[in-house]
């Protein structure tokens, strides 16, 4: 192994210092400056159609990458013809599903079978017998040192390959996950895995008495530690379900590391190249905790649009987001407008409709390049994104679903995008922000922890916080001394960041507003509130639509986007502005100078405004 392939190996098992881990993973390439539009079926495409997809717009297409065994010189070929009509179109191209057996083995498209075929197997093995613990064994591990290497070479080679052609990304893998998605699974009990866990619950606890004594259990040494199942934690009654939930936290950062491990592979074999993974999903079980995800790649294509978006963007201010349509629709455009001016550099068109042509004209055009230019401009409120608390309601949900005889191990992917409470409050806080206009600063808890909170934040909004730290207790309860509104859906901190039930929740210094009724009264008598007023002609506060602030220099930017209704019809609204301003219309290319201005919004495309001192 050469010496890139090693520290890659060494960062992945923890055998180098967390600081230098995390900074050979967080050397991400630049320059991503233009909004991207990539045709997916560019490889079915004549010439000639490649040739009128450019003229209407498009700008990239794909490459697929090769995971047979090959000689380095066959790989060469194969990738060569590939790209070719690419090239000779005046295309870029990303390359695509390069390690997805590793990535997502549980969820990929074969010609002959479903696309979750092998955890369909599990499943029926595990309804057949609970006891064979053999179906939460991965294959392969997140941990196996042999597969890292694997992988590591073979993006290593793609990019020698590839990379003087500056492909816009690497694609590690589609649709990854854990298991199949966001499907919940006790994986991993490999012995790289578990080896992994006990040397991660050393550098959480320091001590294996201090573990013993989150836990509730008397391991002798290291090496006879094993977490709870799923099945064993559904039992427990006592409220500690800190030896599953560490497990679950474990496969969070075993997924995280591992994904690290290639996009670090492919930074030492090209700096400049840039690694993605596609089909990225809402926060929630299978892998997918941002605080861990956002900062392992550059360029992360999601589906679960907000606020994945806005948590994922916050974490990693240089992380490359990107979207993908069908044809067009009217929900198709204004999703495609909602994630651009959230943040989105990019759309992965699975068809291309050529209706979509003026609108990639926009989005690659000045617009776009001015759009993207600007950040978002964050208000004095910020939002607590708790994995921990997502944990814990997920197992308290499941006893619940036990008591009515549902079965935890039944639940698909798909099982996991209904509604949870976390999810629902989140949802409540969010849209009232986005339809004051406030940005909020998400935070994790590590930022929390860091005293994020005395950085110029009034608020604080805790969407369904009922596990969190000794520390992050300690941070609220000082910033709310120090005359910081704390607001939250429920009693927080009912459960520590382990999942153990506490005596009591969080009480002095907390505003409860359930569903988050009365959020925008609260802000406002804090002084959280916008600089402008969005208003119906009547006076009366606009509620159906959204303001995205960004700001570029002296430059402020509001995207100003109608919620999506069967109503197919403009709507006047008007933009009141605390002091005379000039306004320009980036759209309709109109300006004026002025401090109340009268809007004809679209009911699916926004206006955007560039507002600066007259």
């Amino acid at each position: 192994m050469s010496r890139g392939g090693a520290m890659v190996l060494a960062a992945l098992l923890g055998l180098l210092p967390t600081s230098m881990a995390t900074s050979m993973a967080a050397a991400a390439p630049a320059g991503w400056d233009r909004y991207e539009t990539i045709l997916w079926h560019a490889q079915t495409a004549s010439p000639a159609e490649l040739a009128e997809a450019r003229r209407l717009g498009v700008s990239a297409g794909l490459v697929f990458g090769l995971r047979e065994a090959m000689p380095e010189a066959a790989l060469a070929a194969a990738l060569t013809r590939q790209a070719a009509p690419l090239r000779a179109a005046g295309l870029s191209f990303y390359v695509e599903n390069i390690a997805t057996d590793f990535y997502a083995p549980y969820h990929y498209w074969r010609p002959d079978r479903e696309v979750s075929w092998a955890f369909d197997i599990l499943q029926a093995r595990h309804r057949a017998n609970p006891r064979d613990a053999s179906v939460f064994l991965r294959e392969p591990s997140l941990s196996d040192p042999a597969w890292l290497a694997r992988v590591g070479a073979r993006l290593a080679a793609h990019a020698k390959i590839l990379g003087p052609d500056r492909p816009l990304f690497f694609n590690l893998g589609d649709e990854t996950g854990i298991a199949d998605l966001t499907a919940p699974w006790d994986f991993d009990y490999s012995p790289p895995s578990l080896a992994g866990f006990r040397d991660w619950l050393r550098g959480e606890y320091g001590t294996l008495a201090a573990m013993n004594r989150e836990w509730g259990t008397g391991f002798a040494d290291w090496g006879a530690v094993v977490p709870l199942t799923t099945d064993a934690a559904l039992g427990l009654a006592d409220g500690n379900f800190a030896a599953w939930a560490d497990f679950r936290a474990w496969m969070d950062v075993a997924f995280a590391r591992a994904i690290r491990a290639g996009t670090d592979a492919l930074h030492a074999a090209d700096p400049a190249a840039r690694a993605g993974i596609e089909g990225a999903q809402m926060p929630g079980t299978g892998g997918y905790d941002y605080t861990r995800l956002s900062g392992v790649v550059d360029v992360m294509e999601m589906t679960g649009g907000e606020p994945a978006f806005g948590i994922a963007h916050a974490l990693n201010p240089a992380l490359v987001l990107l979207t993908t349509t069908g044809t067009d629709s009217p929900a198709a455009r204004h999703a495609i407008w909602r994630a651009f001016l959230a943040g989105a550099r990019g759309l992965v068109l699975w068809e291309f409709d050529p209706a979509l042509a003026p609108l990639f004209t926009e989005l690659r055009g000045p617009l776009g390049d001015t759009v993207l230019a600007a950040a978002p401009r964050p208000d004095a409120v910020a939002i607590l994104y708790s994995p921990a608390s997502i944990r814990t309601q997920w197992i308290l949900d499941r006893q619940t679903d036990a008591a009515a005889g549902k079965i935890w191990s039944d639940r698909r992917a798909d099982s996991e995008l209904d509604d949870t409470a976390p999810r629902v409050a989140t949802r409540q806080a969010t849209e009232t922000l986005a339809h004051l206009g406030l940005e909020p600063r998400w935070l994790s808890p590590e930022l929390l922890q860091g005293g994020a909170l005395r950085q110029g934040i009034r608020a604080l909004i805790l969407p369904h916080a009922i596990a969190l730290s000794d520390a992050e207790l300690s941070e609220i309860r000082a910033f709310a001394t120090a005359g910081g509104l704390v607001l939250a859906d429920t009693p927080p901190g009912g459960y520590d960041a382990h999942s153990r039930r506490r005596a009591t929740p969080l009480a002095e210094h907390v505003t409860l507003l359930p569903a988050f009724s009365g959020l925008t009264a609260a802000l406002a008598a804090a002084g959280v509130a916008p600089d402008f007023s969005l208003l119906r002609p009547d006076g009366t506060r606009a509620t159906d639509a959204t303001v995205r602030v960004l700001q570029h220099g002296p430059t402020t930017l509001l995207g100003i986007q109608r919620d999506l209704s069967s109503a197919a019809t403009a709507e006047d609204m008007v933009l009141a502005l605390p002091a005379p301003r000039r306004v320009r219309d980036l759209r309709a290319g109109t300006q004026s100078t002025t401090g109340r201005l009268t809007l004809r919004l679209d009911p699916v495309e926004p206006t955007i405004l560039a507002i600066e001192a007259p």
